[in-house]
């Protein structure tokens, strides 16, 4: 046997003894299907378009974003762990503890609130935020409809990151190898985005993840991601003075 073909021979068996088998084996499919949901989603929804295709900041393009994010973060992942796992309800699709999860988010986004009023002055986010433009803040209707489209959002990412991938890891691994790769995942998706929110998506993934943990639900995190992203929004409008104007 040649030299080329016994080394691609060792290959071949180097990869077969890394596939999973029997029961293992689904959930290792679906972490991998992940990687490439995540990647979709980076090209097609955020921050892939306006980094590669220079998008306009407008409803149009917002809401292209909001589809694809439903799509790729939610209906997809959904469809494939009720095909070869089951109910949603384990990938945190549940109320769950909703005393905890409302005693713990009202806090945090109070400061989060506040937070997000100051970080509104970074010239980057102002440049990125809202991701309508200004016609989000053009009238109460205008951001109630993103108010809406923007759940939709927030709700679809944390259940495939708090959701979905937290569950299939702690499957497939251990349940603190599943938060850091949540964690890792989550992160690295927001590559191309502004500096600051690159570097405060860690530590926010982190608290997202033991939010859902302890919560059993990924609506709290959703509802807390979706404050922060919500207060930025209209601190960046009432800066620039298009909030309602």
């Amino acid at each position: 046997m040649s030299r080329p073909a016994a080394a691609l021979r060792l290959v071949l068996a180097d990869l077969g003894e890394l596939a999973p088998r029997g029961e293992r084996a689904k959930y290792w499919f679906l972490l991998f299907a992940s990687l490439g949901l995540q990647a979709a989603f980076w090209y097609l929804a955020t921050p892939g378009p306006t980094i590669l295709r220079l998008a306009p900041q407008d409803p149009v393009t917002a809401v292209n974003s909001v589809a694809w994010s439903v799509v790729l973060l939610l209906f997809v992942p959904a469809v494939l762990y009720r095909v070869l796992i089951g109910h949603l309800e384990p990938a945190g699709l549940r109320l769950g503890d909703w005393r905890f999860g409302l005693a713990a988010v009202v806090p945090l986004a109070l400061a989060a609130a506040v937070l997000m009023a100051f970080a509104s002055s970074d010239p980057a986010l102002a440049t990125t935020y809202p991701w309508p433009g200004q016609w989000a803040g053009r009238s109460l209707t205008t951001m109630a409809i993103w108010l809406v489209a923007y759940a939709c959002y927030y709700l679809s990412f944390e259940a495939f990151y708090r959701g979905f991938v937290l569950d299939v890891a702690t499957r497939a691994a251990t349940p603190a190898a599943a938060v850091w790769l949540s964690v890792a995942m989550a992160t690295l998706v927001h590559l191309g985005k502004p500096v600051v929110e690159v570097l405060a998506a860690a530590p926010a993934s982190l608290l997202f993840a033991v939010l859902a943990v302890r919560s059993r639900s990924i609506l709290y995190p959703a509802l807390l991601h979706l404050v922060i992203g919500l207060s930025l929004d209209v601190a960046v409008l009432a800066r620039t003075g298009h909030l309602l104007n």
